[in-house]
């Protein structure tokens, strides 16, 4: 387990970066900013853990000193061999705009300070600066040895003064940047004349939630948030920033959960704009037509099962006992799970002995289950899933009679009995099991 305060040096060569000699970490696992490609020439950051989360494998640090050149890693971080080797990613509470860009485009050594209230400070600052080299003495000095020359007064360093600039002020929710582990804004500050992009860390955070920001503005019942910044300056350049917003810490868990229902809601009830020939959609499909492929399912689901049980929650089902049976038999590891988006419906999947059994069943309307049949053969089931599509086709043009009148000899149907729910589906069951060959 990695322990918060532990201290640590990441080592940037190009577009990798390494806590292990042997174990690159590639940027999409960092959360850079996109500037942030490639580093022109070695470069280093010192770390210092915040929060470890062994569930995601991903270390949370802060940034203490940004360095250009080459280091060795320290005898201490090599003894954290085993921890190190079980990290996937790194998210930074702010990165120094400054740090940053000097490191990533550094053709020289240089260190870039810490802040002056970070206890290792002095030390940064003698490795960087040391003591001042004395003087060489005037030449009328030196022609007459018999007078030593004066003692000059042992100078000490002084560091640099640093100012702290603070401001508070509003942004729309529209124009906040979602990232892993944070969301960034953009704010001016006159006193260094420099638009600067600031973090707002929230480790529950990831980047495909900025596609649907509009619905995290709805459940925050707010279209802005407020953020306070501070800034520090030395010599005139930016050494630190931090940033926080109230809105952005209501952002947990059980918010997420509400946001998901909200556009799970909007995404079953709009109409969506799919190509004619398109009827069947994985999860991930199904989300990315309804954005206009902005968002993929995984944005909030694991697995198409999570999403059927919700849809089962925030609809009127009327066939809720078949579906929960079909989805206990499906064979996920075969086929994944298909949606239809009208009528809102699935297509399960069942290993008979000799047969694969594609099954349509619909979520909220009085459709009867049909039932297709094909060989045990994965190419088969393909081209029946394919047959499949087609006839989804014709029956949204055409209406299923017109499908039901041509003749289909793998193709079977059972109707649903209302009159009575439990034997209904009783009655439903042992037919459709009767089918399953």
């Amino acid at each position: 387990m990695i322990l918060p305060g532990t201290l640590c040096t990441v080592k940037f060569v190009a577009d990798k970066a390494y806590l292990l000699p042997e174990k690159p970490l590639p940027f999409d696992k960092l959360g850079l900013p996109p500037v942030a490609r490639s580093f022109f020439a070695p470069a280093w950051w010192r770390l210092r853990v915040l929060e470890w989360f062994a569930h995601e494998n991903r270390m949370y640090v802060d940034v203490i000193s940004y360095h250009s050149g080459e280091v060795e890693f320290t005898p201490e971080q090599e003894a954290l061999f085993k921890e190190l080797e079980q990290v996937e990613s790194i998210s930074f509470r702010s990165i120094s705009t400054q740090g940053l860009m000097t490191t990533l485009r550094g053709t020289r050594p240089v260190t870039i300070l810490p802040q002056l209230s970070d206890p290792g400070y002095m030390g940064a600052y003698e490795a960087l600066f040391g003591e001042e080299e004395e003087a060489e003495p005037d030449a009328t000095e030196m022609a007459t040895p018999a007078e030593e020359p004066p003692q000059k007064p042992l100078q000490v360093p002084v560091p640099p003064v640093t100012r702290v600039v603070k401001q508070s002020f509003q942004v729309p929710l529209k124009e906040v940047r979602f990232q892993l582990g944070s969301v960034s804004v953009v704010r001016y500050f006159r006193e260094v004349d420099l638009t600067i992009e600031l973090q707002i860390p929230n480790p529950e955070l990831r980047e495909e939630f900025d596609a649907v920001k509009n619905y995290f503005a709805n459940v925050l019942k707010t279209k802005k948030i407020q953020v306070f910044a501070e800034i520090q300056i030395t010599r005139g350049e930016i050494t630190g920033a931090h940033a926080r917003s109230p809105e952005i810490a209501k952002i947990d868990k059980s918010l997420i959960e509400n946001v998901k229902f909200e556009f799970v809601q909007d995404t079953v009830k709009k109409r969506m704009a799919f190509e004619v020939d398109k009827s069947l959609f994985t999860m991930d499909e199904l989300f990315e037509s309804a954005t206009d492929g902005r968002v993929k399912g995984g944005a909030f689901y694991q697995s198409e099962r999570e999403l059927f049980e919700d849809l089962l929650q925030i609809t009127d089902t009327k066939h809720y006992r078949n579906l929960r049976y079909l989805s206990s038999v499906h064979a996920h590891h075969i086929m994944k799970l298909r949606f239809v988006h009208r009528p809102l419906s699935f297509i399960f999947l069942i290993e008979g002995k000799h047969h694969y059994h594609l099954i349509w069943e619909t979520l909220d309307t009085t459709e009867a289950t049909y039932i297709w049949h094909s060989t045990r053969d994965l190419k088969e089931l393909r081209k029946t899933l394919e047959k499949i599509e087609d006839i989804l086709n014709v029956i949204k043009v055409q209406g299923k009679i017109a499908y039901l009148n041509t003749r289909q000899e793998a193709f079977r149907r059972i109707c649903h009995d209302y009159s009575n729910l439990s034997d209904g589906f009783i009655k439903w069951k042992n037919e459709l099991e009767s089918m399953l060959t």
